[in-house]
């Protein structure tokens, strides 16, 4: 065994069905571990919205610190401000054509190049199938020999999305799917957080064929069993082998499961699901398990905090170190009637009347309505939640997780006119002190802005060093470059 495999390694406790990682505990690493440097866990969390954003996102002022303030739309970050980048005039077009940020149809094209920065249709068209695109960043990372078995699971796909969008006329995987393993398998998100749940506890435990559930989860359930009955023998005996910090530490975390786990299977069971099967989701019509708006048994809301929670644990646990997060299907329909109106202006904003609409209405009646500016405003608030959450848990002393993550924060497109330059960006995380922070960089509008293939290319490069030749297609013809601007 390698010290960078001891370095890594987590006690599990183990019942049926069940192996739950706990997360480091210093009573418990091996003695040849505690001698050398910590080596902490560098993490990868991009964070997907659709439709682009309202103009209440760029930041007044360009430059480090004091230099710059948030925008209205990026105010929830503001207790994050010192971890935070956000770039202005990043593109995404040169993936597709060297001369235009107009790509239509947009909604059915542009999602696919979020995170692999090719051209869809391209791809398809050259390998004479119906459905193909690239491999996403986030799976660059996954699979590259440097992570690979270090983790139960090479990377998780997560979103809340609960009836499929409409796809305009393109392959539905690209815009309900972000990450894609290879050029034909696209890694649809899940969306039941029972089922995410389920994974997370038993990730190194004996898996399931997929498209199985395991017999044991199933039963677990329908008896109303949490996943601490099955391990409550082995959690007594690891106790005793812990130090009084540790035993306060695990208790801690075994109560934090146990308060997701309540969470979890309400959720679900308010979506028609409680995991004993995946929800199957159906064309684009309502029907009770699928809702597009508030119900008497489901919130949005609830959804995305409960899902912040197991992305939060699934990093604690170490059960992975990619996870990609989908907070909604492009050309997303849902009425987001949870979420009540703001008023918004070019300084700040503050509460309206009313509660929001239709997403892709919001997102058509203007760049400035307030429907579409608070709807974007309520998705940065969920993404800095979860950084918070991420920020309050200590990786090693004065470290935090957030310290050693890198959390992409972005969309597909501009905004209302659905071009692919002037994307909303956002970055935040230190990823192990190798990125620049508390910065607003706006690069220059012209010739061209700043491809996202070279954000991608650098965030492989320096924050995880995988020594990645190139990343994505440019139709200009111009190699991947360091955004210098951003490294330390």
């Amino acid at each position: 065994m390698t010290m960078k495999r001891l370095l890594t390694r987590r006690a599990l406790l183990r019942g049926a069905g069940v192996a739950l990682a706990l997360p480091w505990l210093d009573s418990l690493a091996p003695q040849v571990a505690r001698a050398q440097a910590t080596v902490y866990p560098r993490r990868f969390l991009p964070i997907y919205f659709p439709n682009g954003t309202a103009n209440y996102w760029r930041p007044d002022g360009t430059g480090q610190g004091a230099a710059w303030r948030l925008s209205p739309i990026l105010q929830p970050f503001q207790n994050l401000k010192s971890k935070l980048t956000v770039l202005t005039n990043m593109e995404n077009y040169s993936a597709f054509r060297p001369d235009s940020p107009s790509v239509e149809p947009s909604h059915g094209r542009q999602p696919g190049a979020f995170l692999a920065c090719v051209d869809g249709d391209k791809v398809r068209g050259e390998m004479k199938v119906a459905e193909a695109n690239g491999i996403s960043a986030d799976q660059v990372l996954a699979q590259h020999p440097k992570l690979a078995g270090m983790t139960a699971l090479a990377s998780m796909q997560v979103g809340l999305s609960t009836w499929y969008s409409y796809c305009d006329g393109k392959p539905c995987s690209i815009s309900r799917s972000i990450s894609w393993s290879s050029a034909t398998k696209p890694m649809y998100k899940l969306v039941d957080p029972l089922e995410v749940f389920n994974q997370i506890v038993g990730a190194a435990g004996p898996s399931s064929p997929p498209g199985t559930v395991d017999p044991e989860a199933q039963k677990r359930i329908a008896l109303d069993k949490s996943v601490l009955d099955a391990v409550l023998e082995n959690a007594a005996r690891t106790r005793n082998r812990l130090g009084a910090s540790d035993r306060q530490k695990m208790d801690e975390f075994l109560d934090s499961v146990r308060s997701v786990e309540k969470r979890v299977t309400g959720v679900s069971s308010g979506m028609g699901g409680k995991a004993c099967s995946p929800i199957a989701r159906p064309t684009f019509s309502a029907t009770p398990n699928s809702p597009q708006r508030t119900t008497e048994t489901y919130n949005k809301g609830t959804h995305a905090d409960v899902m912040n929670d197991l992305i939060v644990m699934a990093f604690q646990c170490d059960v992975t170190r990619v996870i990609s997060y989908m907070l909604e299907d492009e050309r997303s329909e849902f009425v987001y009637d949870h979420v009540p109106k703001r008023k918004f202006s070019a300084t700040g904003s503050e509460p309206g009347s009313g509660n929001c609409g239709n997403y892709h209405g919001a997102q058509h009646a203007g760049d400035t309505n307030d429907d579409f500016s608070t709807i974007t405003w309520w998705n940065a608030t969920k993404a800095a939640e979860l950084c918070a959450k991420l920020d309050a848990i200590e990786d090693g002393p004065g470290v935090s997780m957030l310290d050693n993550s890198v959390v992409l924060f972005a969309s597909c497109m501009h905004g209302g006119n659905h071009q692919a330059n002037e994307l909303p960006v956002a970055l935040l995380g230190g990823a192990g002190n190798t990125l620049r922070t508390d910065q607003h960089i706006a690069f220059p509008a012209t010739p061209g802005d700043r491809p996202m293939r070279d954000l991608y290319f650098t965030i492989l490069n320096r924050c995880f060093e995988l020594d990645v030749p190139s990343f994505g297609v440019n139709t200009k013809g111009k190699p991947n470059e360091l955004i210098s601007e951003i490294i330390v």
